[in-house]
């Protein structure tokens, strides 16, 4: 090469050194307008970006009033899904006596202690079926009785439990003072009722109105001492008036809470009946069709096994799906389901018992602060 063309070649080369190279800035706007979003739409699933982001929905509920407890789950729902469930809380009783009785209802979707009574008022009024029912979680119906009141009439179980037809005994006989929830509002209630009824009979099927022994469920009902709309109300009713029960009837969840808060004077020890458990399965319903799309988003979170865990632990009610590991409380076994009335006036006849016999005090529950740590054939119970 002669001597101009070296010159030249390093004059090219000077120049690409000297050349500035590109400024970030520079980026061509909608570049940076597409980075911009995609960073909003990563920052999490609640950004409205996309068609991958929840569709908001609010979904009127009528529930059981114990749901009061599922609030924080309810939050985690709505973040998950975008829907919001608005809820209306009454008794399981009541909400069922509306729901069944073919008048005009303005809820999207119950959530209820159980459907059964719901489901006997439908098949009474000659309705075309029952809604969509899918259960959700489970806690049997117990008894939680003093440890002095057990030793007492039990010598402290013993080799088994006692049945239905011994508490009722100890009941008629003045041995037993219980609080129970008024059966004409809800379930549990009702369910303990049926219980008393069903062992009375001894037939080992689904009470007939002929099988009520009027003088059994008499006898029960004049141990009742303590009275409450719901659930959570009859456990702040009971710490309130310890002195006055000896025992409470109620959710298995309930007493499991009441027993770890350290607000009881006397420890309760739970009584699993051994002639058979009532099982309260929490299922929601579908009222409204329309509404399918949204019902089918809230169960596929509700049954999943984070939200199933979720429960639990808020709760301590037993999960549906037997994947999820229990809490070492709710592995007891819960044995045999009693058989639920296939006719409605079997209920009626109960009721009608209940409110010609009743002897309860009822006592509003105290404010003491909440009663849980914020945390055709015959159907059988569970």
């Amino acid at each position: 090469m002669n001597r101009p063309a070296r010159w030249r070649h390093r004059r090219r080369e000077r120049a690409g050194r000297d050349r500035p190279l590109p400024r970030p800035h520079a980026r061509p706007p909608a570049r940076a307008l597409l980075a911009l979003l995609l960073l909003v739409c990563s920052a999490g699933p609640l950004a409205a970006c996309g068609s991958d982001a929840p569709a908001r929905t609010t979904l009127t509920v009528l529930a059981s009033a114990e749901l009061t407890d599922l609030r924080p789950a309810l939050d985690e729902l709505r973040r998950a899904t975008g829907i919001t469930l608005r809820m209306e809380y009454g008794g399981t009783v009541s909400a069922s006596d509306l729901l069944g009785s073919g008048r005009a209802d303005r809820h999207d979707l119950a959530w209820l202690s159980s459907d059964r009574w719901l489901r006997l008022n439908l098949k009474a009024a000659g309705g075309t079926g029952a809604p969509p029912s899918t259960r959700t979680m489970m806690s049997p119906l117990v008894l939680g009785v003093k440890r002095s009141t057990a030793e007492r009439l039990w010598h402290g179980g013993g080799e088994r439990p006692p049945s239905w037809a011994d508490i009722a005994g100890a009941a008629e006989r003045g041995q037993l003072r219980y609080a129970m929830t008024d059966p004409t509002v809800a379930h549990s209630g009702l369910a303990a009722l049926v219980a008393v009824a069903t062992a009375g009979a001894g037939t080992g099927e689904a009470l007939r109105p002929e099988d009520v022994d009027q003088d059994r469920v008499r006898g029960f009902l004049a141990g009742r001492t303590l009275s409450a709309p719901s659930s959570h109300a009859l456990v702040d009713s009971y710490l309130a008036h310890q002195d006055d029960a000896d025992a409470v009837i109620a959710y298995e969840s309930d007493l499991l809470a009441l027993g770890g808060d350290g607000r009881l004077r006397e420890p309760l020890d739970l009584v699993y009946p051994q002639d058979g458990i009532v099982l309260s399965d929490y299922p929601l319903l579908l009222l409204d069709p329309a509404k399918r799309a949204a019902y089918d988003r809230v169960l596929a979170w509700l049954l999943a096994p984070a939200a199933q865990k979720k429960i639990m632990q808020l709760t301590l009610r037993r999960p549906v799906d037997p994947t999820v590991a229990r809490d070492p409380r709710l592995e007891r076994p819960i044995g045999n389901a009693l058989y639920f009335p296939d006719r409605p006036e079997v209920v009626r006849r109960l009721l009608a018992q209940y409110e010609a016999d009743t002897t309860a005090t009822d006592v509003p529950a105290t404010a003491t602060g909440p009663s849980r740590p914020p945390t055709s054939a015959p159907s059988r119970t569970s």
